[in-house]
């Protein structure tokens, strides 16, 4: 059988186009079937309780304006309320405190993530000034 272009459904061109589409469509299951993603909203909660020292459970996000996400923790001995804001560049976190500036000057600490154990664990890792890191992991039901 002839296409409008006159080859032949049987061509080698016809046979690659269809291995092509294929090729695709299965890379595409793949990655659909893979682990989810962690969410911005998850990231952020878990990088900024990392930095402070605190359980990502007790970290809120309260509002997104555009790329950033504004943070709350409740301190329990007093309900003194911290603010934060984050954003994600990459796999870059770039935080604030709020009222505050952005931890983006090239001497601040960089904070960095990565999804690990086939998407079952985030990592929280903290660049110093001082060339020392610290690296925090935190299982998926320890976040959500």
């Amino acid at each position: 059988m002839k296409t409008r272009s006159g080859e032949s459904r049987d061509s080698p061109m016809h046979f690659v186009f269809r291995l092509i589409a294929f090729t695709m469509l299965f890379a595409s299951m793949s990655l659909a079937s893979a682990a989810p993603a962690f969410e911005v909203e998850a990231i952020c909660r878990t990088a900024i309780a990392s930095i402070m020292g605190r359980d990502p459970k007790m970290m809120q996000v309260t509002r997104t304006v555009g790329d950033v996400l504004f943070l709350t923790y409740v301190r329990p001995m007093d309900n003194f309320v911290w603010t934060y804001r984050c954003r994600i560049e990459g796999n870059r976190v770039v935080w604030a405190s709020e009222p505050g500036r952005w931890r983006d000057d090239p001497k601040d600490d960089e904070v960095f993530f990565e999804v690990v154990g086939a998407g079952k664990q985030l990592r929280i890792i903290e660049n110093h000034g001082d060339g020392s890191s610290t690296k925090q992991l935190f299982d998926r039901d320890t976040i959500l």
